[in-house]
């Protein structure tokens, strides 16, 4: 049973077609709750669930999906986090296609973040949008923390048409060059309406993209046409640091809207509620195996979050 002083809103999440809701709470903030059945996590599904929860702690970021709360019972997982009402950036531009060029400016900065976790699935599906245009990074399930920017990582993470060539090269490879490629790929993905690596087969897809075959459409601004070639370089130690893209010809000149120049929000834990000032909430829509969104918290009289078992 589910008991709120606010109004509660049905969606779909779009990696487990398994249902979820927002709602209204303390005032009218909008959060989250994923619940994890821990008898369906296997040993991987574990492993990433830890990792993201481990990341979203220690990531206060304004343009990453924030996590609130975290509640384990002895057959569920609860995560209470930030809502996103303005979807994710993939169906934006598949629904209405490519970005204009001052919205392209605004979403891509607030992605560039120069952190020591590297996210490793940055992709359209990833990238969502508040109801206020605020960007939010979310899904930090296969990201890693690094203790500084010459550590090596060996895994293979993501999906295929943003992974960086020297993923497809079974060996070590360095964490921040793969998300700048991914990064490099997300622009061509807004300015265009398109991706820049197409091929029929997951073989052709990777010879395309460790052949670098691609070309930015003549009509691109030229000093977008030359961040995306800084970026999508072959070589990893070659493409353009977060610094450089920051203080690119391309953003200089970009104009924030009054609404995304606010102060990150000030969160305040009491009584385990969270308790936010004038600033929308978003969440990570993104499912591990086994989550499900579900109607199973209630506020009391007191502000206090309790889970219905």
């Amino acid at each position: 049973m589910l008991h709120t002083n606010g109004q509660t809103n049905k969606q779909t999440d779009k990696q487990t077609n398994k249902p979820w809701q927002k709602h209204n709470l303390l005032g009218g903030d909008k959060v989250a709750l994923k619940v994890l059945d821990k008898t369906k996590l296997d040993i991987q599904a574990q492993r990433l669930l830890s990792r993201e929860i481990s990341s979203m702690e220690a990531l206060q970021h304004p343009n990453v999906v924030r996590l609130y709360e975290v509640v384990d019972t002895p057959s569920r997982l609860y995560l209470v986090v930030e809502y996103a009402g303005g979807g994710d950036l993939h169906n934006r531009i598949c629904n209405e296609g490519k970005l204009c060029d001052n919205t392209c400016k605004i979403t891509f900065a607030q992605i560039l973040h120069n952190m020591n976790i590297i996210h490793r699935d940055l992709k359209g599906e990833n990238i969502l949008f508040t109801t206020s245009g605020c960007v939010k990074v979310a899904d930090l399930g296969f990201s890693t923390r690094v203790s500084n920017r010459n550590d090596r990582l060996d895994t293979f993470c993501g999906s295929p048409p943003y992974a960086a060539p020297e993923l497809f090269r079974d060996e070590c490879y360095l964490g921040p060059p793969v998300d700048v490629w991914a990064m490099g790929v997300l622009l061509f993905f807004m300015v265009t309406g398109t991706m820049p690596f197409r091929a029929e087969t997951m073989g052709k897809l990777r010879r395309c993209i460790m052949e670098g075959q691609y070309s930015v459409p003549p009509w691109v601004p030229g000093p977008c046409q030359r961040l995306i070639k800084g970026i999508l370089k072959q070589v990893p130690t070659e493409r353009c640091a977060v610094d450089q893209m920051l203080g690119c010809d391309w953003l200089l000149p970009v104009e924030f809207p009054w609404s995304l120049t606010l102060h990150p929000p000030c969160l305040q834990c009491c009584h385990s509620h969270w308790c936010m000032n004038a600033y929308e909430c978003s969440v990570v829509v993104g499912g591990a195996v086994g989550a499900d969104w579900q109607p199973c918290f209630c506020q009391s009289a007191a502000g206090q979050l309790w889970i219905q078992m």
